[in-house]
């Protein structure tokens, strides 16, 4: 063996022996998570607060349905619901007022016009907030689903750890191999730079929550800006989040089991083009950031893809010294490392997934992610549901604006 080809196999061996290092993190990581189930203790008092529901809707009629009626049936008592037909051009309106008409605690709001300035999520929720009557707003996405406990047992986690802001972690719900095999990883890119152990530790300024789901008070909500602070984000949720923790309130994330759920995206091309808007802002706009998180995987997961391949061809083209023996075998133990955490990690996100073999499938897609998050620094331009961004979605600051409400029936 030549001394360049020991050392390389030393330098292999100490990017192997992060796994180790990685499985001791995700058991400390594991053990700090606030994980809710229907079991979880529920707001029981004489006269609980108000809580509006907002969900803003753009083209969502495919989710739309199951979604209000998930929110429709929840067991918590005192609960207004607001939707926002945001610019739709399918049948989302007709289904909001549809359920509006046989349940006298929604009302529809319809927007026309996307203000300069804003993004249209966070125009929508703004809006919303500004009708709002709530002692709390719930903000969701119209692409979960909640089980009737739900809202009871957020109400409950936020008033028992005194927090102004609750988000939770739905449970991913993937139908298609894309979703299964893409999804869990995507999630991981994201939460590796926001571990929810320094989220939910008020010593710590690193916040976080997840626009599916965010149960925050009025008065935080308002003292935080409330939209109109982040009104220029495409994760607004982190935003907002940062501001609420900034002025001294606590926030909490958890994860859902068996109490809520979302399905994302349905294809590989709302996945690359989903995720590569969310890591762009997520991670600041930061082009140096975004290439650090490309470099992790081609490090420390793809170079055992690599080392595999060459070390099978040296020993195909009779190579059968040291070298290639040794490679083989740390690529094997490379493997073995990685399979078992990311394994852990694919169940968080998705229990019982069987997708975790298509690992190396996913880190390409990520990568390509990752490269379009990077091009969107550089350019300034997001696309996003038939609205395009440019570097001027921050340059006004008007206040949102409506087509028309469907009043309570």
């Amino acid at each position: 063996m030549t001394p360049s080809q020991r050392t390389l196999l030393w330098v292999y061996a100490a990017i192997i022996a992060m796994w180790p290092i990685r499985h001791l993190a995700l058991w400390f990581i594991f053990r700090k998570l606030d994980i809710l189930t229907p079991d979880s203790p529920r707001l029981k008092m004489d006269n609980p607060p108000l809580v509006t529901a907002i969900i803003p809707a753009k083209d969502e009629e495919r989710t739309l349905s199951e979604c209000l009626a998930s929110v429709c049936a929840q067991s918590y008592p005192n609960l207004e619901i607001l939707v926002v037909d945001d610019r739709s051009t399918d049948r989302t309106g007709a289904i909001a007022r549809e359920f509006a008409a046989s349940d006298p605690r929604i009302e529809v709001l319809t927007i026309e016009h996307l203000p300069p300035g804003w993004t249209g999520k966070t125009h929508a929720a703004q809006l919303a907030a500004d009708r709002a009557r709530g002692d709390w707003f719930w903000f969701l996405d119209a692409d979960t689903r909640h089980a009737p406990e739900n809202l009871e047992i957020v109400m409950e986690y936020a008033r028992d750890r005194g927090a102004a802001l609750a988000s939770l972690l739905p449970e991913m719900r993937c139908e298609t191999f894309w979703e299964n095999v893409v999804q869990p990883l995507a999630g991981i890119v994201l939460m590796q730079s926001y571990p929810l152990y320094r989220v939910n530790n008020d010593r710590s300024s690193l916040a976080f929550a997840n626009g599916q789901y965010i149960l925050i008070k009025r008065a935080a909500y308002e003292a935080a800006g409330g939209h109109h602070a982040v009104r220029d984000r495409f994760v607004e949720d982190i935003r907002l989040a940062e501001r609420v923790k900034s002025i001294g309130l606590p926030i909490r994330v958890a994860i859902a089991r068996g109490i809520g759920s979302t399905r994302m995206y349905a294809s590989l091309d709302q996945l690359v083009r989903g995720w590569s808007r969310i890591l762009y802002d997520a991670l600041g706009r930061n082009p140096w950031r975004l290439i650090g998180r490309l470099l992790d995987p081609l490090i420390f997961s793809q170079t055992g893809h690599v080392a595999l391949v060459v070390a099978l061809i040296l020993l195909a083209r009779g190579n059968t010294g040291p070298f290639a023996f040794g490679l083989l075998g740390l690529s094997v133990v490379h493997h073995i490392f990685t399979y078992t955490v990311l394994t852990r990690v694919y169940h968080m996100s998705v229990p019982r997934s069987r997708y975790t073999a298509w690992f190396p499938v996913a880190n390409l897609v990520i990568d390509v992610i990752l490269i379009r998050a990077i091009k969107m620094c550089l350019t300034g331009r997001v696309t996003w549901r038939g609205t395009v961004y440019g570097p001027s979605v921050n340059s006004t600051a008007a206040r949102p604006v409506t087509k028309s409400v469907t009043p309570r029936s």
